[in-house]
């Protein structure tokens, strides 16, 4: 099981969360897996950004950018991400 670091965005109202065990993500598989758990996925190539609220940004690094000030909301939807992408990650750090 992977685990993940949430913490407040410096630069924008968004919270980011970083995989304590690096590993890459491969943008291509985790769009199709997205889309089929639901997600309104644009592949922009170096991301991915889901439509939704909160927005997010899902980056090969497995590093996700959540476009919101609400940390509840923002937990929610990256352990979603994650479970859909097959990297279940419960939260050790807000």
């Amino acid at each position: 099981m992977t685990y993940y670091l949430m913490k407040p965005c410096r630069t924008a109202t968004a919270f980011v969360s970083t995989l304590k065990k690096p590993a890459r993500v491969d943008l291509a598989q985790a769009a199709e897996r997205l889309r089929v758990a639901g997600w309104s996925v644009h592949d922009v190539k170096v991301m991915l950004i889901l439509d939704g609220d909160p927005e997010l940004t899902l980056y090969e690094s497995g590093k996700i950018l959540v476009k919101t000030d609400d940390p509840a909301a923002a937990r929610g939807a990256i352990d979603r991400v994650y479970e859909a992408i097959g990297l279940a990650a419960p939260v050790v750090s807000a």
